[in-house]
């Protein structure tokens, strides 16, 4: 796999912290990825993936954290940031298994930069966890020397003690993405919007000030725009119930550390979510469940030091 010669316009992290370069996936799109440049030239070597609606530059103030203790590469799943954003047929445009087969590209062309030898470790929120899970559980594909996910929205199957509260979640995320509102007339509009809705009230103040600075652009109109289409966020939320990410995660032997929301604190939205991290631990065949004290779905957004610190521990008891 070698970086494709597309040019990634209006990328979602500043030159002075990253490289962008674009890589063509197995379908043809093309997507945004982030090299951090001041990193230490020894340290292990990180792949970060987002959450939906989100993007890379979303996550700037825990990347730059991250970078203090390691080689950081990030980057815009389809439909988001700076990456392509088709949108002919959303169900197959955003089948889950899609997000797989970035990954696959991502990690080849990462691979080709950091030679043959070096390990290469991923760390993900929300959505960058189901592409994981898929790369390496359905398509059985194995690039990767450690997995510390976040809470990937992993829906449990019939018959699990979770599924009928899964169930009814599913779809008030869908459809509160399809009717979010999309443009902003400046910054401070977004983050008024943003002060209404109780997960962002919760964010550190930088990464809260790295959300607004990165999830919109400018249009045309001069008017700020969700880098993320709310159709294509809500076709991820609707694709992915169904999607089979629980029974792939049986296939999946690289050393996972898996991390819910804490049970005390938990937003009703993701109740059901601990109890199926724990079950998604259990039937890898090396994976251990932690739930993450305080912290709600967007833990990392909550606690960005903590959350570095989680990510470096893991890779630091596989390097041991």
């Amino acid at each position: 796999m070698t970086d494709s010669p597309a040019t990634i316009e209006m990328p979602c992290l500043p030159a002075d912290d990253a490289e962008v370069f674009a890589v063509a996936t197995a379908s043809g799109i093309n997507v945004a990825v982030y090299a951090w440049r001041d990193c230490p030239a020894d340290a292990p070597v990180v792949l970060w993936g987002h959450a939906n609606g989100f993007n890379a530059g979303c996550y700037r103030p825990f990347l730059r954290r991250l970078a203090a203790g390691a080689r950081v590469f990030a980057y815009d799943a389809r439909g988001h940031g700076a990456s392509d954003k088709p949108r002919g047929d959303l169900k197959q445009d955003y089948a889950m298994l899609n997000f797989g087969e970035d990954l696959d590209a991502i990690a080849r062309a990462v691979r080709a930069r950091i030679g043959p030898d070096v390990p290469l470790h991923y760390a993900s929120h929300s959505l960058g966890g189901l592409a994981a899970v898929l790369l390496e559980g359905r398509l059985d594909i194995h690039p990767f020397a450690s997995l510390t996910l976040f809470e990937p929205p992993i829906y449990p199957p019939v018959g699990h003690p979770a599924h009928a509260q899964a169930e009814q979640s599913q779809p008030l995320f869908a459809n509160w993405s399809a009717r979010r509102q999309d443009r902003f007339a400046d910054a401070e509009e977004l983050r008024a919007v943003a002060s209404r809705i109780s997960t962002f009230r919760t964010f550190a103040p930088d990464m809260l000030q790295a959300y607004i600075d990165a999830v919109v652009a400018p249009d045309a109109d001069g008017l700020l725009v969700l880098r993320c289409p709310r159709e294509v966020e809500s076709a991820i939320y609707g694709n992915n119930a169904a999607a089979g990410v629980f029974e792939a995660a049986r296939g999946i032997a690289t050393p996972a550390r898996l991390f819910s929301a804490d049970p005390a604190t938990v937003d009703s939205g993701h109740l059901w979510t601990p109890e199926t991290m724990r079950s998604v631990a259990d039937v890898m065949a090396n994976a251990e469940y932690r739930a993450f004290a305080n912290g709600q779905h967007l833990m990392v957004q909550e606690f960005p030091d903590r959350a570095v610190a989680e990510v470096l521990d893991h890779i630091g008891s596989i390097q041991a």
